[in-house]
């Protein structure tokens, strides 16, 4: 497979048929290369995906000139699993969607809520699904390694702290490898008995791990999600279409997918984005067209025309005109 470098975007760019300068690659850190382009006057627009934090940052630099942004900030996207949705196929969908590039996608599931009776039998079920997958771990090719040192220590430190507050870790590592060769893996990891105190439960985790939390009442498991940032995502797993209905009427987030995950980011004809915490504005299909353009009015006057009807000064004559306009 051929990378996507700057020669290459300049190769699918001319073959589209753009004009030279239509699409421009710049590379390096965000502060360095992506910094200046707020300020640049020859930036019409700014589209961004990324953390909240440096959302907020992108969205203050560019009010500044009142430039326009599109925000895609991810956060934390939950997945509730009704009590009659049998749980070897809940967990077959979210191992699915957890584990897609190690979890470093900003639709993930970020946390389960599950039936406090289904607990244990979805658990059971995840750490049976996730070696089908993956029976090992460190040279699979299929399981990716975390982006850089740095996000790896942060996603493990998350753990570690919910560890350390009393979080229950069970981690599958169906070959029992060893992950301190470099390589930046690392076994994906479920939480039990988190709170809300605990930094997993507070930051987007962006990687192979996956609380989970119990409720009794599907309301209670609605208020849970409402009483937090508005996801990017939600997933709802329940054959009810009206009790599915229902909640996606009750909650608030950028997409939603019923009985799997992911899904609706590859529905090119539906929009994309967050709301609220999660991102401003929305792209793919038609929608991305409009995010990206510029509707400009234009009204061209013809030679014979009407307009000296409505200049002053104004008596009988205009009258008459209102009068027909608003008959």
């Amino acid at each position: 497979q051929t990378p996507l470098t700057a020669l290459r975007l300049a190769e699918i760019a001319a073959a589209a048929g753009l004009p030279d300068g239509a699409l421009n690659v710049v590379t390096g850190y965000g502060s360095a290369a992506g910094g200046p382009l707020l300020t640049d006057r020859r930036v019409d627009k700014v589209s961004f995906t990324g953390s909240r934090d440096v959302g907020a940052h992108i969205m203050r630099t560019c009010a500044d000139q009142l430039k326009p942004v599109t925000l895609e900030l991810g956060g934390k996207s939950p997945v509730i699993v009704h009590e009659s949705f049998p749980v070897e196929k809940a967990a077959n969908r979210i191992v699915f969607g957890k584990l897609i590039n190690a979890g470093q996608t900003c639709i993930a599931p970020d946390y389960v809520l599950v039936h406090e009776s289904k607990r244990d039998a979805l658990v059971d079920a995840i750490a049976s699904e996730i070696p089908q997958r993956f029976p090992s771990l460190a040279a699979n090719p299929d399981y990716t390694a975390i982006v850089n040192d740095r996000h790896r220590e942060r996603v493990l430190s998350l753990v570690r702290d919910a560890e350390q507050k009393g979080a229950r870790k069970i981690e599958i590592n169906p070959a029992a490898e060893s992950f301190d060769n470099g390589a930046g893996k690392m076994a994906p990891v479920l939480l039990l008995d988190v709170r809300d105190d605990m930094k997993v439960m507070q930051e987007e985790i962006f990687g192979p791990v996956l609380p989970i939390v119990t409720y009794r009442t599907l309301d209670e498991a609605i208020e849970y999600v409402n009483a937090r940032p508005r996801p990017l995502a939600l997933y709802y797993f329940d054959y009810d279409a009206s009790r599915a209905d229902e909640v996606l009427e009750r909650t608030v987030s950028g997409g939603a997918v019923v009985n799997d995950t992911l899904l609706q980011f590859a529905a090119e004809t539906l929009p994309f984005g967050g709301v609220g915490p999660s991102g401003l504005g929305a792209y793919h299909g038609p929608e991305g067209f409009d995010t990206f353009s510029h509707k400009k009015a234009v009204v061209k006057q013809a030679k014979l025309n009407a307009a000296g009807l409505l200049s002053p000064p104004y008596g009988e004559r205009i009258d008459k005109l209102l009068k027909l306009l608003m008959r």
